[in-house]
Formats: C-alpha cells, sequence, structure tokens
C-alpha cells in the first residue's frame, strides 16, 4: 500500500471515530442538565464558571506546546528522530508552570483574594482550592490528547478528553450529592477525579505508542518545537478573541437582546464551523509527516478529500438550516424568531461558514508546514480588522451587521492563506472540487429565492431537503470518497 493509500485510510477512519464521537457527546450535555437541576442555578453558575477559569490557566501553561505537537512527532519520522522526542520533555516543562499557577492560585485562596472578583467571592478557600487542582491533570490531558492526534491516534482525544473526562465528572458529582457529600465540594471534586482518570489511561496508551519512551529525563525542549510552539500558543488566546469580538460588539453596541438574538445563530451555524475545525487535528499530521517530495505528490490528493467530507457534511447541515430556519429558531423560543429579521441574519454566517469550511483548512496546511508565525501574525491581523468592521457595519445594519463583519474576516483570511500557500508552491485543491463550489453556489441561491420570491410549504421543503440529501450522498460516492482517495485513474487534477 503506498502512502497516499495510507492516509486515505487514517483519513477515513479518523471520520468515523468523529461521528461516533459526535454521537458519543450527547451525553455530556444531557448530564450537564441533570447536573443543573440537581444542584440549583447558582452553584451550577459558579461550578460552569470557575470551570472554565481552571480550562483557561491550563490553556496558559500548556503555552501551545500542545498544538505543536500535532506537527513535531510527524516530523520525527520524517527528520530520523526518536519518535517520542518531544514529549516528556513538554511535559515537565508545561506541569512546573502548571504547578507555579496552581500555587499562586492556592496562595491568592489561602487569604481570600478570590472574594475580589464577583464571580468567585461565593467560594471559600477550600472550594476554589480544590477547583485549583484539576489544572495540573488537565495540562497534562491536553499534552498527551496532542501527542496522539500526532501519532495519528486521534479516537483517544474524542473517546477520552471528549466523552469519557466530560462525561464521567457529573457522574462523580451526581453520585457525591446523592452520598449526602457537600455539594460546593462535590462539583470540583468530580471534575479533578474524571481528569486524574483520564491522565492515567493515558500514561498507559502512551506507554503502548511509544515503546520506547523515557518519563524521567532533564532534556530540554527542543528549540524547533518551542519556537513553532508559542506562537500557535499566543495564536490559540488571539483566535479565541476573534471568535467572541462579533457577540461582544453586539453586546456594547445594542444590548443584551440583541446580543442573546445573535448569540443563538451563532451557536447554530457554529455547527458547522465545528465540523471544519474538527479536521485540524486529522490533517495536520498527515501534512505534516510528508516528505518534500510527498507534498509535490500527495498533498493536493490528501488535502481536496478533507475538503470534500467536510463540505458535503457541511451542506447537508446547512441546506437544512435554510430551508427551515424558523423550525431551527424556535429551539431557543418565539422570542428568537422575529427579532431583527434572525433568518436573514442566519443565512450569512452559514454562507460565511461554508466559505471557510472549503479554504479554511488550508489553515492547518500552513501549520503543518512550520509556518506558525505567519497565523499568528494573521490572526492578529483579522482581530483589527473585524473589530473595524463590527464598529462601521454594526451601528448601521443591527446583527446583521455583526454576521457580515464575521463573513468578511472569513473571506479575508482564507483569501490570504491561500495566497501565502501559493506563494510557497503550492496548490491543494483539485478540479474536482469544483462540484462542492457548486453545491455552495446552489444553497446561497436557495437562501435568497425561498428569502425573496417562494415560499413553500413545509412539505415541499421536506421533499427538497430528502432530494438534496439523495443528491449529496450520490455526490459522495461519485467523487470516490467512500473508496480510496482519487484511485480511480489516479487522476492529477
Amino acid at each position: 500500500m503506498n502512502s497516499v493509500q495510507t492516509d486515505q485510510k487514517f483519513l477515513r477512519k479518523s471520520t468515523l471515530f468523529t461521528f461516533a464521537g459526535s454521537a458519543l457527546k450527547v451525553a455530556a450535555p444531557v448530564l450537564t442538565i441533570v447536573v443543573a437541576r440537581v444542584f440549583g442555578k447558582e452553584i451550577f453558575g459558579i461550578y460552569v464558571s470557575t470551570q472554565l477559569l481552571i480550562l483557561s490557566l491550563s490553556r496558559v501553561a500548556v503555552i501551545g506546546l500542545d498544538k505543536g505537537m500535532l506537527r513535531y512527532i510527524p516530523q520525527n519520522r520524517v527528520c530520523g528522530r526518536p519518535e517520542h522526542e518531544g514529549i516528556i520533555e513538554s511535559l515537565w516543562r508545561t506541569l512546573f508552570f502548571a504547578l507555579v499557577i496552581s500555587v499562586v492560585m492556592w496562595g491568592g485562596a489561602a487569604f481570600d483574594l478570590q472574594r475580589i472578583t464577583t464571580g468567585l467571592a461565593m467560594l471559600s478557600s477550600a472550594e476554589i482550592s480544590l477547583y485549583v487542582l484539576s489544572i495540573i491533570p488537565y495540562t497534562s490531558l491536553l499534552l498527551f490528547a496532542a501527542s496522539s492526534e500526532g501519532n495519528r491516534r486521534p479516537q483517544y482525544k474524542i473517546f477520552i478528553n471528549e466523552f469519557a473526562v466530560t462525561t464521567l465528572a457529573p457522574v462523580i458529582a451526581l453520585a457525591l450529592h446523592f452520598t449526602g457529600f457537600q455539594d460546593k465540594l462535590a462539583l470540583p471534586l468530580g471534575f479533578f477525579v474524571s481528569n486524574l482518570f483520564g491522565v492515567i489511561t493515558y500514561i498507559f496508551l502512551i506507554n503502548r505508542q511509544f515503546t520506547q519512551i523515557r518519563w524521567f529525563i532533564k532534556d530540554k525542549i527542543p528549540s524547533e518545537l518551542l519556537k513553532f510552539s508559542i506562537p500557535l500558543g499566543v495564536t490559540e488566546i488571539v483566535a479565541s478573541f476573534l471568535l467572541r469580538m462579533d457577540l461582544w460588539m453586539v453586546l456594547a453596541l445594542i444590548g443584551p437582546e440583541a446580543a442573546g438574538v445573535y448569540a443563538v445563530m451563532v451557536t447554530i451555524s457554529n455547527g458547522l464551523k465545528t465540523v471544519r475545525s474538527s479536521y485540524d487535528p486529522i490533517l495536520q499530521p498527515v501534512v505534516a509527516g510528508m516528505s518534500k517530495e510527498r507534498l509535490d505528490t500527495d498533498l493536493k490528493p490528501v488535502f481536496s478529500y478533507c475538503v470534500s467530507m467536510v463540505t458535503l457534511i457541511q451542506l447537508t447541515i446547512g441546506f437544512f438550516i435554510v430551508l427551515f430556519p424558523e423550525q431551527t429558531m424556535m429551539i431557543a423560543g418565539k422570542s428568537f424568531v422575529t427579532d431583527e429579521n434572525p433568518v436573514a441574519v442566519l443565512g450569512i454566517l452559514i454562507i460565511g461558514n461554508l466559505i471557510n469550511g472549503f479554504f479554511g483548512l488550508t489553515g492547518s496546511v500552513i501549520n503543518a508546514l512550520g509556518k506558525s508565525r505567519f497565523m499568528l501574525f494573521m490572526n492578529m491581523v483579522s482581530l483589527v480588522f473585524a473589530t473595524i468592521m463590527n464598529r462601521m457595519c454594526i451601528p448601521i445594519f443591527g446583527i446583521a451587521g455583526a454576521a457580515i463583519s464575521s463573513m468578511a474576516y472569513q473571506i479575508l483570511q482564507n483569501v490570504w492563506m491561500c495566497l501565502y500557500l501559493r506563494k510557497m508552491g503550492y496548490w491543494p485543491f483539485r478540479l474536482n472540487l469544483l462540484i462542492q463550489i457548486a453545491w455552495i453556489l446552489l444553497l446561497i441561491i436557495s437562501y435568497v429565492v425561498l428569502n425573496t420570491v417562494w415560499a413553500p410549504s413545509l412539505w415541499i421543503k421536506a421533499a427538497i431537503y430528502v432530494g438534496i440529501i439523495l443528491l449529496i450522498v450520490l455526490t459522495f460516492f461519485k467523487q470516490g470518497l467512500a473508496g480510496e482517495m482519487g484511485s480511480r485513474k489516479k487522476k492529477k487534477s
């Protein structure tokens, strides 16, 4: 089996794992609702807020080294280095940073400094200290998961980080509650124990993946890994601001009611964004593991396969939302259907995410090629651009202005990344992706027609959607996505 066929097999298997993980992850929100009902809004609200703080501090402690593993581990094989190089060196440094952050937090808790902030004021020193315990194991989880993804084992993150840990935490908390344990301590203890369980599981799996690994070494983090990772860590922070900028600007310029409506639409449209982002840790290790010769021959079929899959999945979701926007918005309640024409705004967000779904994976290729500083610079410029666009558009168009700004910065990024790749000598799009472009154009036309000149009944819409699904499935098979990637006559388009 040649290299491109090996990559194809991995990509297909990873897609199946992603689908399976998505189905299993339904359990976590259901348990979260149960936890909210059992523990009450006040305790649950404190738990969610403090948990987000702990996750953010863990992200600071890992300083982007988890993202760096997606490229460095595959490069170990290409460069003839030990396959596990960088993992333990990074682990001990991130654990040190996590411990420093934890000690600072524990010191602050000893002096009740948490009472300075409104969100943490209700927590006692013991409670905040118990939450802080999770920083160290969660930091380890981030690093172990990324190392496994770099080693082409994305299923470990899907089943451990995204399912087992998130499901086990509320289960343990509920069990402690019903045994009479103090509620305020049950939730952070459940979170800590679930993270500890994940770490213990990963230690076993890391030993299986890297049989020559040694856990107690004093080597420094390889300079190449560090130089690549730090920009990624900063990029992660900048990107998090970028993703939330439109919502924050709506809140600041229009008010909380409009922000609530817009937040629901962003949440719905982000279903498409999640599809694309789920392919980043799948595609990046594959590209990072390619030699210069393989990049010239195998990048295009590998990349185009991922784009085809992402776009078809997004289209399945997107057409449903376009055909049944009112019914989709009704999930949040009747008040969200009429305010500021949310149907039109939702369509703009969907189109922006579809464009990003088609072109956005170029970012994974750029990261895989080691150009993390470019990605940082691009995101910083995009943040300034998005801020200016939101400031200009929201006062004029309302929440539609926020949606336009969101689409605009995504187009800016996608054009910029494509031009950058082209400048590096790579154009990863195959000609058969014109079919995906035709599908995207059809969705845009359908959106315009349904919102301007034609208002069919629900039954007709349902029939249209069934027909579209059948055509998408036909496209899937006609493009050979169920079999070998571009294996049919190995056309180079």
